[in-house]
């Protein structure tokens, strides 16, 4: 990360920010998951039913048909969607191999297929869903679609430059904001997804989901972003900072352990696993 982004997203978080109130359209949530993560999804969901401001619908997890994932939605109240569902592929076809200048690759296809999740607006019937990711624990209040439908956005101080260069290789007419996307959830719009789908088939003559595949510079381990792609496509917007810390499992603790230590604090936790590696 840059200086300069540091000292840009340190004088954002140092404004005054109006409070939002929260529009009433009913949301549904969307969670792909693999197994493991269903060690820490029970914070996640806690954060989720605490902190969301808006009705929710449904709460869909989107995985692979094991036992062990169908039993925990049926315990946990959650709508179970079969990933191979989605789009009409699994996560190996992409074949997403990334070559390693050291000459070792490595498979990222289920990393770039659920974020092709994310982006398909075919999940639940609400216009609006929520996708966040299964680690990411909200611990304060947030509003993601205010009264006058503006979405919020809550932005982040990561700088990954291959995010932007294949942003420009997709949408070459569209400004990149000055702070990050990224930022473990996010509200989308079907609305502006089928916006957005028709506007990368045009610009390639191919399916959306073809136009990011292609896209993808093989070489690079992290060449593609849902969060950047879709919240630099939207234009009308609210931006808010994230507020996240970043937490390894040696700090997991109940939901409201964590959330009265560092709620005064932060508006959210993650807890990564390449923190525990």
């Amino acid at each position: 990360m840059s200086q300069i982004r540091k000292i840009r997203y340190r004088l954002f978080t140092w404004r005054k920010f109006p409070k939002l109130t929260p529009a009433t359209d009913p949301i549904d949530v969307v969670i792909p998951i693999i197994a493991k993560d269903l060690h820490i999804l029970p914070l996640c969901l806690e954060g989720v039913r605490n902190c969301v401001s808006h009705p929710i619908k449904e709460i869909y997890i989107v995985a692979p048909a094991q036992q062990e994932i169908i039993r925990f939605c049926e315990t946990h109240q959650l709508r179970f969607v079969d990933e191979t569902s989605v789009l009409g592929f699994s996560p190996k076809e992409l074949d997403l191999i990334i070559h390693n200048p050291d000459g070792s690759t490595r498979d990222r296809s289920g990393w770039l297929f659920q974020q092709l999740v994310k982006l398909c607006g075919e999940i639940g019937t609400c216009r609006y869903y929520l996708c966040i990711d299964a680690d990411h624990v909200l611990i304060h209040p947030h509003v993601f679609l205010t009264e006058d439908q503006k979405t919020v956005f809550y932005m982040s101080y990561e700088e990954h430059q291959p995010y932007y260069e294949n942003i420009h290789r997709l949408l070459p007419d569209v400004a990149l904001d000055t702070l990050s996307y990224v930022d473990h959830k996010m509200l989308f719009d079907k609305e502006q997804l089928t916006l957005l789908h028709q506007t990368l088939s045009e610009q390639s003559g191919k399916s959306w989901v073809d136009t990011i595949i292609d896209s993808y510079d093989r070489t690079n381990f992290a060449g593609f972003s849902e969060f950047e792609t879709y919240g630099n496509f939207v234009q009308r917007k609210v931006r808010r900072p994230w507020l996240q810390k970043r937490l390894s499992y040696k700090k997991l603790a109940d939901y409201e352990t964590l959330r009265k230590k560092w709620s005064k604090s932060r508006w959210s936790l993650t807890f990564p696993e390449y923190m525990n590696k």
